[in-house]
């Protein structure tokens, strides 16, 4: 036990070591797929060609807080070509279409489309996006989320991000702002958590299985979402964003997903419930509603990110009150937990968040494991998760649906 605990510690010292160097180096941030404030927008059209229209299509319930921030960036947004913006009202009832009804009196570039009720076999968002898009004529669609704001030059950046790579479908990972206590600790590392399972380099090579795209921000020319078969393709998707990446590499259809701060920014959500809320109708599909799957996941999460904390608390506390404890374990636990919390401080700053939260590292990676078994929980139970007043996700799907 001796020597299978200390292999156990060195391992995953080295395995911080790494996370270490990969960010102190980019590693994971190629610059190829990187859209930040500094990139400098690639051509949107061919010289001599006029440049294509772009269609900002968003959906909205219940978004009275975030619509119109959403919508002036969209509006705002610097793009050489013609510009509309289509928002689809879906029943809201927190005054979103007051507001979207002023604004569409200032500016005849927006068109509102009022939701109506689910048919059978179709989830909200992939339903409302359906319906917005048909009153869409840009030869580019960009499906925005409406807790988003886009950068003036985020549609330059990322449709010309996309021609250069010579795909039809984009998709970007913006960035995240947190406010609130409980956004630092769990959002912040759950975006790395999602960044870090899913490396740009294998995402975006069209020979490997890892598939992820981001569906606040969802790029797509009409003659690549029409062969893609449109959102009906995924109409009964709680995760329309990853089954549109998965049908294009099944399609051999070229998408890219890219770094993109300097496209938009989000804040998903503002305080614990939110939070809570958001991921338990997530994270389970995301593992394709696999128990299994959900028990290899949280036990590494838990190894790697969690024990090292409690084994240290424990040996310090043995060697504090006089009792036998193992030198040896306890330096290499003081160790890996030094550089798990150097780590994070450090990838807080270079993103651009406060890095003083560091300390409760352990607590959010705990609440993360919760949430992937409540999401698992509810889902598999029948309970289903709770959205914009919806129950969403209740029950496992059958293989074929």
């Amino acid at each position: 036990m001796f020597w299978l605990s200390t292999v156990g510690l060195a391992l995953l010292l080295l395995a911080w070591l790494r996370t270490l160097y990969n960010l102190l180096a980019d590693v994971d941030l190629p610059p190829e797929y990187t859209l930040d404030r500094d990139t400098e927008p690639a051509p949107v059209a061919d010289d001599g060609e006029a440049p294509p229209a772009l269609s900002v299509v968003i959906p909205a319930r219940d978004e009275a807080r975030n619509i119109e921030r959403s919508v002036r960036s969209a509006l705002a947004l610097d793009w050489p070509g013609r510009l509309e913006v289509v928002v689809l009202d879906d029943r809201s009832t927190d005054g979103t279409g007051e507001i979207l009804a002023r604004l569409a009196a200032e500016d005849d570039r927006l068109t509102v489309i009022d939701g109506v009720e689910l048919p059978p076999g179709w989830k909200g968002k992939p339903h409302a996006l359906h319906r917005a898009q048909a009153h869409a004529t840009g030869a580019w669609l960009w499906f925005v989320d409406a807790d988003v704001e886009l950068d003036p030059l985020g549609a330059r950046r990322i449709v010309g991000g996309a021609r250069q790579q010579g795909v039809e479908m984009a998709s970007a990972l913006g960035e995240l702002e947190v406010d609130s206590f409980w956004e630092r600790v769990i959002q912040t590392r759950m975006g790395a958590v999602i960044a870090g399972g899913n490396p740009l380099g294998e995402v975006n090579d069209p020979e490997h299985e890892r598939a992820l795209a981001n569906g606040q921000c969802l790029l797509f020319s009409r003659a690549a979402y029409d062969r893609l078969g449109g959102h009906e393709a995924i109409k009964d998707s709680v995760l329309d964003d990853v089954d549109f990446a998965k049908r294009a590499k099944a399609e051999s259809e070229g998408y890219r997903l890219f770094y993109g701060p300097g496209v938009f920014k989000c804040r998903m959500y503002t305080g614990l419930g939110e939070i809570w809320q958001g991921w338990t109708k997530n994270l389970f599909p995301a593992l394709d509603y696999s128990l299994i799957a959900t028990l290899i996941v949280t036990l590494l999460l838990f190894a790697f990110s969690v024990l090292p904390f409690i084994l240290l608390a424990k040996n310090a506390t043995l060697a504090a009150t006089g009792q036998p404890y193992e030198p040896l374990f306890l330096l290499l636990e003081v160790m890996i937990c030094t550089i798990i919390l150097a780590t994070d401080a450090l990838g807080h700053k270079v993103r651009g968040y406060r890095w003083g939260h560091f300390w409760s590292f352990p607590l959010g990676m705990l609440i993360i494991v919760a949430l992937f078994w409540n999401s698992a929980i509810r889902i598999t139970s029948g309970k289903g998760a709770v959205w914009k007043g919806r129950v969403v996700e209740a029950g496992r799907p059958k293989k074929g649906e």
